[in-house]
This record gives C-alpha cells, structure tokens and sequence, in this order.
C-alpha cells in the first residue's frame, strides 16, 4: 500500500511517501514560513523523488492529534482535501501514539506529552516490554491545578513544549523522569509504521467523515451572530 504522510499538529510541517511501513521519501520543515502554501508543493517533489503520482496513492496517513489548533487543522483540511479528491481513505494515527514510537531502548512505562496552552497537557501512558508497547492510558488532557494525579512510579517522557511543566509533572510522577525531546525527524516514519501495523487499533476512514482527536474545546470562540432585520 502506498501512502502518503502528513504531519503538521505540533507546528512543523513532515511529510513522507511511504510504500507500506517504509519511507521512500520523507521531509521534516521545523518552522516553515506559511505550511499551506509549502505543502503542495513538497508533496509533489516527495512523490517524484519516490517515483510515484498522486493518481499511486492508496491512502493517506495523518497525525491526527492531538496538537496545536491551528496547526492540526492545516493537516487535516490538506488530508481531507486530497483524500476526497483522489478518493483514498485516510488513516488517522494519534499524535501521542507516533510520539511513543520515537524513543528507542527505554523499557518500563514512557509518557507522551504535549503543551495544550493555557496549562494544559495533553498525555498518554505506555508500558513497554522488549519492544512492545501496549498503551495503559489512553489521551487526556490534563488541567493542571484542577485534575492532577500521582503516579508512584519513574517514567521515560517524550515531550513536545512542555518542558515550563517539569516541576509539576515531577510532582506527579514521584519516582523521577528520564526526559527525551521528540525527534521530529522520527515521527514519518513512527505514522508509517502505525498505519501499516495497525498498532493501537488504527483503521482507514473516509476522507469526508475523518475529524481530528480534539480534547479540549478551542480558546477562539465564535460570536454569536445576530440576525438583522430591515
């Protein structure tokens, strides 16, 4: 199956071609100038550089969050767009879930975590064993002051901006943390394998139905509109 993968819900711009769990071609953009109007472009080289066409595509893979607002919805109108046009089926993968599978040689439980903004922080747990991750908590957001919890146990956690948190997560995970920063450059190849494996019971969707994985409401609300009569 040939993919193409997109990543966009942490704020940089990955996108890969991958022919079933492994990249063909693949690029990571940590602070691209404007994502949208890169992004049709880079997909079209990564698809010559793999010796592919968009007409080749069996499916499309996204980070489907959870992540930054603005930043998520960009990959997702960019999947759902081309999903419906080329009609291919989408594959979500939770944000989470790819960010796990970037740390390398660390068994025992691994954290994920994200800085949702406003201090909260999107996570979920892993228990891994030789290899194998099963995941133990699923993803939620934390409000931190409001739902905090112990955890009595050390844990390896891969981040992405939370770095500001570490005294209160230390508080919640009492036995220390082994601290990793994400290897964006990783997670391409963390979506492919997801996607093809079908790990944490991922399944393809149709474009037109895919919504992303929001855990909090956005902070932008929209006004309520008034109706004026003449």
């Amino acid at each position: 199956m040939l993919g193409l993968v997109i990543d966009t819900a942490l704020g940089y711009m990955g996108m890969g071609v991958a022919k079933d769990a492994d990249l063909l071609s693949s690029v990571v953009m940590e602070k691209p100038s404007t994502v949208t109007s890169l992004a049709v472009k880079t997909i079209d080289t990564l698809l010559k550089a793999a010796g592919q066409r968009k007409e080749d595509l069996d499916l499309i893979i996204v980070s489907a969050g959870p992540g930054t607002f603005t930043s998520l919805r960009t990959g997702v109108s960019l999947a759902k767009g081309m999903g419906m046009a080329l009609d291919i089926p989408i594959v979500p993968v939770s944000t989470l879930d790819a960010m796990v599978q970037t740390v390398k040689h660390a068994d025992g439980i691994i954290v994920t975590a994200v800085d949702g903004k406003n201090d909260n922080i999107y996570l979920a747990e892993y228990t891994v064993n030789d290899g194998r991750f099963e995941k133990t908590i699923p993803e939620k957001v934390l409000k931190l002051g409001v739902n905090a919890f112990q955890r009595h146990y050390h844990v390896h956690l891969v981040g992405w901006g939370v770095e500001r948190y570490e005294g209160v997560l230390g508080k919640i995970y009492t036995k220390g943390i082994s601290w990793y920063k994400l290897d964006t450059n990783l997670m391409n190849a963390s979506l492919a394998l997801i996607a093809h494996k079908r790990l944490y019971g991922v399944k393809p969707v149709p474009a037109s139905t895919f919504v992303p994985l929001y855990l909090r409401e956005p902070d932008a609300k929209v006004k309520n509109r008034k109706e004026v009569v003449l």
